[in-house]
């Protein structure tokens, strides 16, 4: 599915931005700039991984989600929670009890994401005895697949074709599970979301004409209701549950899950830089003979994500615990297990694929290779005339960065601070015209300091 129009959940509030620069140095993808002193995001480059959402000091930078009033009460509402949800309550709290304070928010239903994973475990098997290109990449993580589609366009074609879990259970939860009593309801299915990239994925998703999920919340707004509605009140029985899954299901967000159930030499990375930096090496072929890679932005897996609200290390310790409860309750069953999704499975099959992934067409340089080749050739010579800093003064990540907008038209040879300098020493530019250019990538008076 190729398309130039880039839907977004990470946005910025200039009224609260003061382009200081931070989240313009960790973005992975160096999708902003700064523009008349406040960061600007470059549509085409932005994965929505939230790095920069992370270590903005004036909490300008949000995330953009249909919010808890998008709740109608004209259908039947059912809301697609993950596990790691669960796993931000303490153990004084039991998940049904958790399950019926969210109905209190205004759904009829409540479905945990992971029921779909038992699912996945078998389409992996299928997936294995595909010709496809080694390594497979999972397709889990919608940041990941973004981030091949923007800086490594070769691997695309190693991304898994098939769907996420929120879109598998909510595929069977509009056409299968609603057939009965509910076949003449309008179904709404609302995704309370762990992070930025699967609001997006949910609105926009990569391989597919559109997702089956109608709405996407954020998970710290819906875990703040359901605390306040759960103080002060005591679970009875804390280990109240039920096999609706295999215990594995639970811990399926955090990482080192998938790679379990992948035949070959599989492999696990969690951290954005620490996926960039194998990726790098795969493209580059340092790295070989890897059949599988389970690969995360987040650091522990879904439980680091930017929307979560609880510390993620005692998130996994909980979901763990869980895992263990499950693994008793259905020894007890005589492994027996009552997941409704699986009596679909024939037919969620021909549903859980998508389409094969490309890179983003708006990262092209020019629609004609032999202009695009020559504006290439161009941010090479220009890269020259640069030091090399990468200062991020001239409002850019990097000096490379800064050639790359110069050619695009979006920028000057003398946004750099150091060929200002040298300008201004042959009396190509005065320091009046200089200080015009500072006031136009940092904003005025900025440097109005005395």
């Amino acid at each position: 599915m190729k398309t130039r129009n880039y839907t977004h959940s990470i946005q910025i509030d200039i009224n609260r931005c003061i382009g200081c620069s931070h989240c313009m140095r960790v973005c992975s993808t160096q999708a902003i700039r700064i523009i008349d002193g406040h960061a600007r995001i470059q549509p085409e480059r932005c994965i929505d991984c939230g790095e920069c959402f992370r270590v903005c000091p004036q909490r300008a930078i949000y995330v953009k989600d249909d919010g808890i009033n998008s709740i109608l009460e004209d259908g039947y509402n059912i809301a697609l929670i993950p596990s790691v949800f669960f796993g931000h309550f303490t153990q004084g709290f039991s998940v049904k009890q958790v399950w019926d304070t969210l109905k209190m928010l205004g759904f009829d239903e409540v479905f945990e994401v992971e029921q779909a994973v038992d699912f996945i475990k078998n389409e992996f098997t299928v997936y294995e005895k595909k010709d496809a290109p080694r390594p497979v990449i999972s397709s889990f993580c919608p940041a990941v697949v973004r981030l091949i589609q923007v800086l490594y366009p070769s691997l695309t074609r190693n991304i898994m074709l098939l769907k996420a879990p929120q879109e598998i259970a909510a595929i069977y939860l509009r056409f299968f599970k609603t057939r009965g009593d509910l076949a003449d309801k309008k179904i709404y299915i609302y995704y309370i979301s762990p992070c930025a990239s699967k609001i997006v994925a949910s609105h926009s998703p990569v391989g597919e004409e559109k997702s089956a999920i109608d709405f996407s919340i954020n998970m710290t707004d819906v875990f703040n209701l359901v605390s306040k509605k759960l103080v002060g009140e005591k679970c009875s029985d804390v280990n109240e549950s039920f096999a609706c899954m295999s215990p594995d299901s639970v811990t399926w967000s955090l990482s080192g899950t998938e790679k379990k159930h992948f035949a070959g030499r599989s492999l696990a990375i969690d951290g954005m830089e620490n996926v960039i930096e194998f990726l790098e090496k795969l493209e580059s072929g340092h790295i070989s003979n890897i059949d599988f890679l389970e690969m995360r932005a987040c650091d522990q897996g879904c439980a680091g994500g930017i929307l979560c609200a609880e510390n993620r290390f005692l998130t996994v310790e909980r979901l763990e615990k869980r895992q263990k409860h499950l693994v008793s309750l259905v020894s007890e069953n005589s492994g027996k297990i009552s997941n409704s999704l699986m009596d679909n499975s024939d037919e969620l099959h021909n549903h859980s694929g998508v389409e094969p992934v490309f890179a983003r067409e708006g990262l092209l340089l020019d629609e004609n290779m032999e202009k695009a080749l020559i504006k290439m050739q161009r941010i090479n010579r220009l890269t020259t005339y640069f030091p090399g800093f990468d200062c991020g003064a001239c409002g850019a990540p990097g000096c490379r960065n800064l050639a790359e907008d110069i050619v695009k038209g979006n920028a000057t040879i003398s946004h750099c601070v150091f060929v200002q300098r040298i300008m201004e020493k042959n009396y190509k530019l005065s320091p009046e015209q200089s200080f015009v250019l500072i006031e136009k990538i940092w904003g005025k008076g900025r440097l109005n300091k005395l």
